[in-house]
């Protein structure tokens, strides 16, 4: 027996925790009574003979024993399948989604991803993209700084800057743009789920339930300066993009990463800030296949340059590119 796809047991904080890749962040904590399951999954005892072997070791009767093992497959927790490992949960995660196989042996990473953990909603493999970005940026000298329109509680500049400061650079400028008090851009016509047939559009949409708190300017900042980093470096830019975007934008920028979601933003965002990253800089674009605002403002925008780009795809939504150098 085996974990199902998807689903991964993992160690967090020295506590037995129990996910699933489609809600990585969703996280259950497992009691003593699972934990016993699960290592006699693990130690290959065949599927007809758990009950029998779990009776002693639980305290439960055949029949107890029995109807947990269902519960678990009911659930599609287990399968009847042989091994089963504990592994670091951001490193399982990636491994299930295919994504970085190598990840959990980027030990700088592991360590810095747990500093963010409740800060963002991005996968490991997006995280991981830019964490990777960042190394790039920094080993090759690109000049310019980093800009993330789209903070939410600033997860993904707190790993930027744990990044830049794996690297010993601390002269990188930090710009964060967004409204920090958690006024949503009205959706539009384009905005709504990729695929869906109908687009919630108006305030239900201006205000998605997990997302209807974060945290301020304030103590985004201190979050990143605590961690390290220049306080001086870090310039967190309160208000909409469409009326930020770009008078309080540096001229040269050499990472981009947009979360914005919503069709008029992201098309702003990258009307007025793609012109301004330097040759072989990097723009991440997140949600890109899963909120079709961010898709199309994307793919319209792409479509109209010169020099044409190659998207690479994160993991189940995202993108990233290097712009490329002028001919």
């Amino acid at each position: 027996m085996k974990l199902t796809d998807g689903a991964f047991v993992a160690v967090k904080d020295g506590r037995l925790v129990l996910g699933h890749v489609d809600r990585p962040f969703t996280l259950w904590q497992v009691d003593p009574g699972v934990l016993v399951v699960l290592a006699e999954i693990a130690r290959g005892t065949a599927a007809q003979d758990l009950p029998e072997a779990l009776a002693p070791l639980t305290g439960l009767d055949r029949h107890s024993a029995a109807a947990l093992l269902g519960h678990l497959r009911g659930a599609r927790v287990v399968a009847d399948e042989p091994g089963v490992a504990l592994r670091d949960v951001h490193a399982e995660i990636a491994k299930v989604v295919s994504a970085a196989p190598d990840l959990d042996h980027d030990h700088d990473f592991l360590q810095a991803a747990r500093q963010c953990e409740d800060l963002t909603l991005t996968s490991a493999a997006a995280q991981y993209a830019l964490w990777s970005a960042v190394g790039h940026i920094a080993g090759n000298a690109i000049p310019g700084a980093v800009v993330e329109c789209g903070v939410w509680r600033g997860g993904s500049m707190l790993l930027a800057a744990l990044a830049l400061l794996n690297h010993h650079v601390e002269d990188r400028d930090l710009y964060l743009f967004d409204t920090f008090d958690w006024a949503w851009e009205p959706a539009g016509g384009h905005d709504g789920m990729v695929g869906a047939e109908e687009r919630t559009t108006g305030a239900e949409a201006a205000t998605p339930e997990h997302m209807s708190s974060g945290t301020s300017a304030a103590e985004i900042h201190k979050r990143i300066t605590t961690a390290g980093y220049p306080g001086e470096r870090v310039h967190c830019v309160t208000g909409f993009v469409q009326d930020t975007v770009p008078g309080h934008a540096p001229d040269r920028i050499a990472l981009l990463r947009l979360d914005t979601d919503q069709y008029e933003s992201t098309l702003h965002e990258l009307r007025e800030l793609y012109p301004r990253v330097v040759p072989h800089g990097v723009v991440i674009v997140d949600d890109y296949g899963k909120l079709s605002g961010a898709t199309r403002a994307t793919d319209e925008y792409l479509a109209g340059l010169d020099h044409r780009v190659l998207l690479h795809r994160i993991d189940t939504q995202g993108r990233v590119f290097v712009k490329p150098a002028e001919r």
